[in-house]
């Protein structure tokens, strides 16, 4: 397969997004706009002066800024406009469904009603199925700088809108906060019949990414980096069937890893890890969305067909869509897979 069809079978693939932060996708546009019209003094006095902004030596100083930007969300057409601008972005890259996380706590402590949020994203999924053709879940993430009572108080109110809510994972830095002191949090949700996951081993060790799955039962885990300076883990994340949802431009830009070559991704694909590519947070890393992931790490990388088709699989395998929509999801992958006629000439199944 030469360069320009590979790049062209790589855009076919149909892409499933499981690791995205709803706030991590507000464009500086759209947080001068929101901030306006809700009459929210930022630092900031253009758009241009948030992206010059953007540069980070560390999870933390992004973290700085990333909540910064929560801080202009008040109503119902704010988080509507949000997810809508992400949909609408990623509509010409052939992603075909995405697991959105939303970070209420961020929200919901300065007195923004949950219903507001969770109504307003949920009508953005809607209008963005009916007019992108786009599928979608809500994942309500916890976050760890806040204490656990803070996370079971909302997770109690969430409850009201478990129709509209499919999982729960949890995201902040792991700096002293390991997965054990969540053991109650993660029994309560998996108890209202929420999927779990949660963000371990992004600046973790591997003893992080087993306890997230030995103590909290995660079903994804969200980064999974460290997992990589012990093999035990790394099979301990197959053998369960735990997929890893990486970001790859992401770890760069946060130094979590030194480039996306030097990333675990290999070493995950070979140990059978189930593995997908996402794009965490993309308006704060050069808005680099789904496809500028996929691209880079061909670019840096290279995979091959075979590992490709199992990006794609893998990500089919570890959404949470219903039975319906992952049956949709297989016959627009085995469409692929039947155009540049990979059983035949890749020996891929």
């Amino acid at each position: 397969m030469d360069k320009a069809t590979k790049l062209q079978f790589i855009y076919d693939l149909p892409k499933v997004e499981l690791h995205m932060h709803l706030e991590g996708s507000l464009e500086p546009e759209l947080m001068i706009e929101i901030a306006e019209r809700n009459g929210v003094k930022i630092p900031f006095k253009s758009a241009d002066e948030i992206r010059k902004a953007s540069v980070f030596d560390s999870l933390q100083s992004f973290l700085d800024l990333y909540y910064l930007g929560h801080t202009v969300f008040a109503t119902k057409q704010d988080f509507y406009d949000l997810a809508y601008a992400y949909f609408k972005r990623v509509s010409t890259t052939n992603l075909r469904h995405a697991e959105l996380f939303f970070e209420a706590q961020e929200h919901t402590n300065r007195g923004v009603p949950l219903q507001a949020i969770v109504t307003g994203l949920d009508e953005a999924c809607k209008q963005a199925q009916a007019e992108f053709g786009i599928t979608s879940n809500l994942i309500l993430c916890l976050l760890r700088h806040f204490d656990v009572d803070n996370m079971m108080a909302l997770l109690k109110q969430a409850v009201e809108f478990k129709h509209l809510i499919t999982g729960i994972g949890m995201s902040s830095s792991e700096h002293d906060k390991p997965p054990a002191l969540y053991v109650d949090v993660f029994a309560f949700a998996k108890a209202q019949g929420w999927h779990v996951s949660s963000h371990a081993g992004e600046i973790g060790p591997a003893e992080y990414v087993r306890d997230s799955i030995e103590l909290l039962g995660i079903e994804r885990c969200d980064h999974g980096i460290g997992a990589r300076t012990d093999a035990s883990v790394v099979k301990l994340l197959s053998d369960r069937k735990v997929g890893v949802t990486m970001c790859p431009i992401s770890n760069v830009l946060l130094n979590v890893t030194e480039s996306i070559a030097r990333s675990p991704l290999r070493q995950f694909l070979d140990a059978n890890v189930k593995v997908c590519l996402n794009s965490d947070d993309p308006s704060y890393f050069g808005s680099t969305y789904v496809q500028e992931n996929y691209d880079a790490v061909e670019r840096e990388i290279g995979l091959s067909v075979r590992e490709w088709i199992k990006l794609a699989q893998d990500g089919i395998d570890m959404s949470w869509a219903d039975q319906l929509r992952r049956a949709q999801l297989q016959a627009e992958l085995d469409a692929v897979k039947a155009k540049y006629n990979v059983r035949a000439l890749y020996g891929v199944e």
